[in-house]
């Protein structure tokens, strides 16, 4: 019977230092060749997955944590904040001293006024990760005022004083928010959607299309925001390398990342 799996990327195929296992690679592109189908389940934003990466061979590529889903070619589903609400999230931020982040599919800015604390911020990020943090600490583009930006899907956040708490307050009920997939040096942080906004929801559009079940589904995932996919899936496989709450949610846990375990994910979903 054919299957469909959903892979994260970083932890997941590609290991935080940029390296990818040829046994990742070997597993994607045998299941293709099996007859099965493979996509992409990121939370990047489309326009930062690596052509190294898409190169592998992919069926689908769902982004931004659900909020950007590529399907035959096409694009199937694309969920952001309404305006007024971005600019309330944003404004809120630069005013308390947050750093932010905002991301479309096409491209992610920063707002002028923060390229010092970017900069800063990069630097922190490569004192803690090393060369591993190099995409990170790179200023992407540059926007004046948080207003030049439209449609976007999501939103990353630094800061020592703004807490997670904070931002429940005032926006629990209309975003998903989780924390950052990869170690943060301030304080606070997390990655900000719409609630409708997980790779769950971004399954399930390919789901209407594809011509699978759920019962065809196989996620793999390392982090937190791999969670409501993992629960969702007929088969969530954790990979040895991901953090307690991916853990806790799979069916399964495989090895690590650089212990071949994407290509046992695959074995044991038998795909191989």
């Amino acid at each position: 019977m054919s299957k469909i799996a959903f892979l994260d990327i970083d932890g997941t195929i590609r290991a935080f230092d940029g390296t990818v296992p040829e046994s990742a690679v070997n597993a994607i592109q045998k299941a293709r060749a099996n007859g099965h189908q493979v996509c992409i389940s990121s939370g990047r934003p489309v326009e930062e997955i690596e052509k190294r990466i898409i190169d592998i061979g992919f069926d689908g590529i769902i982004s931004a944590s659900g909020s950007y889903v590529i399907y035959g070619g096409k694009c199937i589903r694309h969920v952001y904040f309404p305006q007024e609400l971005y600019l309330d999230i944003a404004e809120t931020m630069l005013k308390n001293d947050c750093v932010i982040e905002m991301q479309c599919h096409d491209k992610s800015c920063i707002v002028e006024s923060q390229t010092e604390d970017f900069l800063k911020l990069g630097e922190e990020l490569q004192a803690l990760l090393g060369n591993s943090a190099a995409k990170l600490a790179q200023i992407p583009g540059v926007v004046s005022k948080a207003g030049d930006m439209e449609q976007v899907e999501k939103i990353l956040y630094f800061s020592d004083t703004f807490s997670n708490d904070d931002v429940k307050r005032l926006w629990e009920d209309l975003l998903y928010v989780v924390p950052l997939s990869f170690p943060n040096p301030r304080k606070f942080g997390g990655e900000l959607s719409m609630a409708t906004a997980n790779k769950a929801e971004g399954i399930k559009s390919i789901l209407e299309v594809s011509g699978h079940c759920v019962q065809d589904v196989v996620a793999v995932g390392d982090s937190e925001n791999d969670v409501e996919m993992i629960r969702l899936a007929a088969l969530g496989i954790a990979m040895g390398n991901a953090t307690d709450g991916a853990k806790a949610a799979a069916d399964a846990v495989t090895d690590t990342l650089e212990n071949d375990g994407l290509y046992k994910a695959f074995e044991m979903a038998g795909m191989l």
